[in-house]
């Protein structure tokens, strides 16, 4: 006789914490139509394991910050509860590697793809719902992932893939193989209202249009009153464009080598004030990073990256909403302390104008 795991391991034991997160997280992601896609109609043969299986999985990966699928597997094996909160009951229903691959191949075609989408899409929606002030101050910026391929062979096994080349803090230039994530963050919450992903040798200011329609498409409500960004996104034309679309302010840092630009937008204490706000992004990527595996790339091809990064940050918003926004709530108070700070040394430099007339 096969005993489940439920049998064996829930009748005096406390469970643990992680497996209520766990399924609260999956409470949130509207995954039904995904799942429907995913099963398709019936056939005859063998039923092969449910839809809803792997994908739970795969959010326990991203959740958990696994480094690979083999971790994965051997967590299931290992930790009966995590198993049966992703629905598999006994130690012979886990699915193996291969599995797992074909899952995540199916799951980057077109039209599950597009299914995952509207999940990242009612996720982002939500917060708008859910958060006051949400998307009103918004800042941008890229950072690199280092591609699960090798670019110094003379035909490297991932062709999507670009060199990117960066300025580390000493000066000195960073070369990585692999592609270019680009957000748009919220700056009070420090979450995520749209992404693009391209190759690595692609500039991010050419992302950066295409993040704020991305946004204003996600939600028509979306109207910032300010767009942040560091000097590489230093451009009159993208200016006009924060200003005449979206009737937003752009608080850009103005590139040195642009003469005009330095005179005409002069870094004031209050312009520097707002602009301290673009450290959001910093922080977001380190979070998606250290505990989402965003730079644990184990697929190759643009599709499947962008994939991945999606995964990795629906279920990041996922969380959110599952914990009710604790931090965010903190946030918010801080949020309107920096403004009284930014109305106190408003007042002070005029009382210093006055002073100096």
């Amino acid at each position: 006789m096969a005993y489940t795991y439920s049998k064996i391991f829930y009748a005096d034991t406390q469970v643990p914490p992680v497996t209520s997160e766990l399924e609260a997280v999956f409470e949130e992601l509207p995954d039904e139509e995904l799942l429907a896609k995913l099963r398709g109609p019936r056939r005859r043969g063998r039923p092969g394991y449910d839809p809803s299986i792997l994908w739970h999985c795969f959010v326990t990966y991203y959740f958990l910050g696994l480094p690979s699928v083999s971790d994965l597997i051997r967590l299931l094996y290992d930790n009966p509860y995590i198993a049966t909160t992703c629905g598999i009951e006994w130690p012979a229903g886990i699915p193996s590697q291969p599995t797992f691959s074909r899952f995540f191949t199916k799951l980057s075609r077109p039209e599950a793809k597009a299914q995952v989408n509207r999940i990242f899409h009612h996720l982002t929606r939500r917060l708008y719902s859910t958060l006051p002030e949400f998307g009103k101050s918004v800042a941008m910026d890229a950072t690199d992932l280092k591609a699960w391929s090798n670019g110094a062979h003379e035909e490297p096994t991932d062709k999507h893939a670009g060199w990117v080349i960066k300025t580390d803090t000493a000066g000195r230039g960073k070369f990585t193989w692999g592609y270019k994530l680009s957000l748009l963050v919220d700056t009070t919450y420090e979450l995520p209202l749209a992404i693009r992903v391209t190759s690595g040798n692609v500039h991010e200011l050419k992302a950066a249009p295409v993040l704020l329609s991305q946004a204003r498409w996600i939600n028509s409500k979306f109207h910032p009153k300010y767009v942040i960004a560091d000097s590489a996104y230093s451009s009159e034309e993208f200016r006009r464009l924060i200003r005449r679309q979206y009737r937003a302010i752009p608080i850009i840092k103005p590139n040195p080598s642009h003469k005009k630009a330095v005179k005409s937008y002069p870094e004031t204490p209050q312009w520097q004030f707002i602009y301290n706000r673009r450290t959001s992004t910093e922080r977001l990527f380190s979070r998606l990073k250290g505990h989402r595996k965003l730079n644990t790339i184990r697929v190759r091809g643009i599709r499947k990256v962008s994939l991945h990064c999606l995964m990795s940050i629906m279920v990041f918003q996922a969380q959110a909403l599952a914990t009710g926004c604790r931090v965010s709530v903190r946030k918010v108070v801080g949020y309107e302390w920096s403004n009284r700070l930014v109305k106190q040394e408003q007042l002070q430099a005029q009382k210093n104008l006055l002073l100096r007339i």
